[in-house]
């Protein structure tokens, strides 16, 4: 239950993104439009792509609730979320394709304003020991939100209406705020001086991890852009296609915060981020190569085993990055992390759904293993030069300890002044 605030603040963030790369791309798939013409579903995540932007403005200007410093403003924009969604189920999805883009363009500014409140919330209310909990939390929610995003909603709406599914989203994300506001953790005052900025020093200072964070989930993400266009291909049903993400999205994505969250406690984040990017590579080898022979449930296994690994990948990466953000701007930086992970999964969503518009889908899922495999050799460096940052940060920490510790007077001294 300690954790339960946690997974409830993340829910909605994942529902947003289950709507749009899984729910509406399904229901539109469904509905007969081309890989071209989906291939500009990913812009709608743009926001996303651009959040580093405003977000030391939202960490400057937070609503402080029930001790918590993010509380009220996280509270606010799910409010502001739930509403949007309500909007768009009065939308006409086949007639008004263009408002239905600019609508979830909209939808995806809050979550990402939703996620840097949501990143402070959990950031600044965890310890180094804590930590990999709270991080399994914000995978197990986001996924659990992919299942809520894109089975509910396609059910409802293949069962009642689009509107119909789009209400559910709205009533899930209203349901979703109450344990937050009931158990929100406290959060200790900002101790750092210093006001949180957009500059080009922090990408002076964050590049190795920036770096890190654009080449770890090449393979994945582009085996999960295609998982849904293929499964629909290969003859699933829009309620077919809801059952098998609901399971990709809690045994398969369970199971594998489950093992990210052992590894990240056992190993640390770096340590074992080499070992789950060779997996990723792994896993796109054995699709390209399986292609010409694999069936529909081969495809099934292929892909609850590539969401289990995406959840491992989740939990360790982004445990290593919130040891990395800098005190006196957390949310801020990690923003700035999201921003490139979000570039990249847009970039290779568009580029992978173009490619195999016009080539098929073998030669996509041959190019993501080779890009995976060469994607190891400068990651092996960034993890190094990491680990060395982070021992040296440490080290001086240690240092300033030691020093406060020499200069306080001893205790004899203290009594003998105060007796005098």
């Amino acid at each position: 239950m300690r954790y339960l605030p946690y997974w409830c603040a993340y829910l909605p963030q994942g529902i947003v993104t289950g709507l749009m790369f899984q729910g509406v791309a399904g229901y539109f798939r469904h509905a007969g439009l081309d890989l071209a013409q989906l291939s500009w579903l990913p812009f709608t995540m743009l926001p996303w792509v651009a959040k580093f932007l405003w977000a030391p403005w939202c960490e400057r200007h937070t609503l402080p609730l029930c001790g918590n410093r993010y509380l009220g403003s996280l509270a606010l924009v799910q409010l502001m979320m739930a509403a949007l969604l309500v909007c768009i189920g009065f939308v006409s999805p086949l007639h008004a394709v263009g408002s239905v883009m600019l609508a979830l363009i909209l939808l995806a500014t809050l979550s990402a304003s939703h996620d840097v409140y949501a990143d402070g919330f959990a950031i600044c209310s965890t310890d180094a020991r804590s930590r990999p909990f709270a991080n399994a939390a914000q995978v197990g929610g986001s996924y659990l939100g992919l299942v809520l995003g894109s089975f509910v909603f396609l059910t409802l709406a293949q069962h009642a209406s689009w509107r119909s599914g789009f209400f559910g989203m709205a009533l899930l994300t209203l349901v979703l705020l109450l344990p937050v506001l009931a158990r929100a953790p406290l959060t200790p005052p900002n101790p750092a001086r210093q006001r949180p900025r957009l500059e080009l020093g922090s990408v002076r200072a964050l590049w190795p991890a920036l770096t890190l964070t654009a080449i770890f989930y090449i393979a994945i993400r582009g085996l999960m852009v295609l998982q849904t266009v293929m499964l629909v291909d290969q003859g699933l049903s829009l309620s077919a296609l809801g059952e098998a993400t609901t399971l990709y999205g809690t045994l398969g994505s369970g199971a594998g915060i489950m093992l990210g969250g052992q590894l990240a406690r056992r190993l640390g984040g770096l340590r074992c981020l080499l070992p789950v990017m060779l997996l990723h590579a792994a896993l796109a080898a054995l699709a390209a190569l399986g292609y010409p022979y694999f069936g529909l449930w081969a495809w099934l296994v292929v892909f609850g085993l590539v969401n289990v690994a995406a959840a491992i990948g989740f939990v360790v990466l982004y445990n290593a990055l919130m040891g990395l953000v800098r005190p006196h701007q957390p949310a801020a930086d990690y923003a700035l992390f999201q921003s490139a992970d979000a570039i990249v999964a847009m970039s290779v969503s568009v580029v992978a759904l173009r490619l195999a518009h016009h080539t098929g889908y073998r030669p996509v899922l041959m190019t993501l293993a080779l890009v995976a495999l060469a994607s190891l050799v400068p990651a092996r460096g960034l993890c190094r030069r990491l680990a060395r940052s982070a021992q040296a940060a440490q080290a001086a920490q240690a240092a300033q300890a030691a020093q406060a510790v020499a200069l306080r007077p001893p205790a004899s001294s203290e009594s003998e002044v105060i007796h005098g």
